[in-house]
């Protein structure tokens, strides 16, 4: 399967958009919101969109806030992000709340002020919005490692099995040790990039923002060979030694790569590679299950568009009300 792990899958069709261009804001008597989505009976305002969305806004160019592919693909991660939400909410997903303020605590630092600057774009932040957007983060991170991380079980017989395939009859390969930061929305890797253009060390980084299990070892996947991982994992090895990639979007997330070292080994042994194997399959196994996770909620979900989407309208509001 020539797919990566992911964390949150970014595809679900719009629909209903179109048929709101015509209908007038409802404001809320709140701070003036306007409401723009009601997903299962929840309703969401313009200020909850630019909250989630506001790293990828600060980076766009003004002119693509109406261009409807880039519309469209944030208000999916949008609504993505709390299906999944609500998910966790549902079944009663818990989560360290020193956590949160573990994170909001960094950005008083010197160089945590930049972090924020990073997180909170160009418009007006707000520390309760940012508590909560990070508490939400938090949660569905844990109903991914609840629900489908700790039901995955791979055995030897898989194991084996795929060494058969791949490895056994490989007389030579090309190894590389290579790091990883891999998030599920491109917002994300354009804060970790560009902490790691700041100079920041790329196990600090990436033990911040990625999603994928070696996160936990500061992204550092080992050597790995070029054949045994996804198609996109080919773009890490046209890198030379200690250069960053890009920000590289595959079908289901976002990767930064960064190799330490080359070499090519002959036929590896089953117990050299089969810590490796591991890992490849449990990605395929929980990349499966996520799918099926958020297809479901997709298939139940009730969505209704309450108003259209303008990104520039919302935008220049704000910042309007934040230079009163």
């Amino acid at each position: 399967m020539k797919k990566i792990l992911i964390f949150i899958i970014l595809s679900i069709i719009i629909i209903g958009c179109s048929k709101k261009e015509d209908i007038k804001p409802i404001k809320s008597i709140e701070d003036n919101k306007t409401a723009i989505l009601n997903i299962n009976g929840k309703i969401l305002y313009d200020i909850d969109f630019l909250n989630f969305a506001r790293n990828t806004l600060k980076e766009l160019d003004p002119k693509d806030y109406s261009n409807q592919e880039i519309k469209n693909q944030l208000i999916s991660n949008f609504i993505e992000h709390h299906l999944l939400l609500m998910e966790a909410i549902r079944k009663k997903i818990t989560i360290n709340e020193a956590n949160i303020g573990a994170v909001l605590e960094s950005f008083s630092s010197e160089s945590g002020s930049q972090d924020l600057k990073v997180y909170s774009g160009s418009y007006d932040t707000n520390s309760k919005a940012l508590a909560e957007l990070i508490k939400q983060k938090l949660l569905i991170e844990a109903l991914i490692y609840t629900t489908i991380n700790d039901n995955i079980s791979i055995d030897e017989k898989d194991i084996k099995n795929a060494y058969e395939e791949k490895y056994k009859n490989n007389s030579s390969s090309k190894k590389a040790h290579l790091l990883q930061i891999f998030t599920a929305d491109k917002a994300t890797a354009e804060k970790a990039m560009a902490e790691l253009k700041r100079g920041l060390a790329f196990n600090e980084v990436a033990s911040r923002y990625s999603i994928g299990p070696e996160k936990d070892k500061g992204g550092d996947l080992g050597f790995i060979v070029d054949s045994d991982y996804p198609e996109i994992f080919g773009e890490a090895f046209k890198l030379p030694v200690g250069k960053l990639s890009d920000i590289i979007k595959s079908d289901y997330g976002y990767h930064i790569f960064l190799i330490q070292k080359y070499q090519t080994s002959k036929q590896s042994d089953f117990n050299q590679v089969k810590t490796n194997i591991h890992f490849a399959l449990y990605n395929q196994e929980q990349d499966k299950q996520i799918r099926e996770l958020v297809d479901g909620l997709k298939q139940n979900a009730k969505i209704e568009y309450i108003n259209s989407i303008n990104i520039a309208d919302f935008i220049n509001k704000y910042k309007s009300r934040s230079n009163k």
